[in-house]
């Protein structure tokens, strides 16, 4: 993953912070539909999974939450770094 390519698509992106974070809640609705889809709830029988559903949305929730992190001035370093202490807590949380 190129992490300076997606900074800088994502300030070449015309939305400001208020638009991405409503496109982050679009985008976080449409997984969640998929993920409802694929474990067959009540009401979405009659829904169809998109080809690579969860995945692809997965991305699209990744990639608007990656421009909103660089939109409010973080670089791919301070990402990475702060990416390391976030996964060294979930690591501290699972061997309880």
């Amino acid at each position: 993953m190129n992490l300076s390519e997606i900074q800088k698509l994502s300030l070449k992106e015309k939305k400001n912070l208020l638009e991405r974070t409503i496109k982050l809640q679009e985008e976080t609705g449409e997984l969640a539909e998929q993920v409802l889809i694929a474990a067959q709830s009540s009401g979405s029988h009659y829904k169809k999974s998109a080809k690579d559903g969860i995945q692809h949305e997965a991305i699209d929730v990744a990639l608007v939450a990656l421009s909103i992190f660089f939109l409010e001035g973080g670089t791919p370093s301070q990402l990475e770094k702060a990416m390391k202490a976030k996964m060294a807590k979930w690591k501290r949380f699972q061997k309880k």
